[in-house]
């Protein structure tokens, strides 16, 4: 049997963590894959901070040189919308 990679992804939104829980143990005896949505954060920041280890290494002097130069720039004048 040939495994159907265009499956649709449903979301709920529990009211309460007992809610959760229930709708996580139900799609456990379905057999159905579950994820969180704080799970699927943390697997996304946790792929941005892999690629991020690829990215050369730079001084730390660059670094503060360049927020410096940032921080010195001309900026616009506040204006108060309110």
């Amino acid at each position: 049997m040939k495994k159907d990679r265009n499956m649709e992804t449903l979301i709920i939104k529990p009211r309460d963590k007992a809610e959760l829980n229930f709708f996580i143990e139900l799609a456990k005896r379905l057999g159905v894959k579950t994820k969180t949505y704080d799970e699927i954060q943390d697997e996304q920041l946790l792929k941005a901070m892999e690629e991020n280890k690829k990215t050369p290494t730079t001084e730390r002097e660059k670094v503060i040189n360049t927020l410096q130069n940032i921080l010195n720039e001309e900026q616009p004048p506040y204006k108060n919308e309110s």
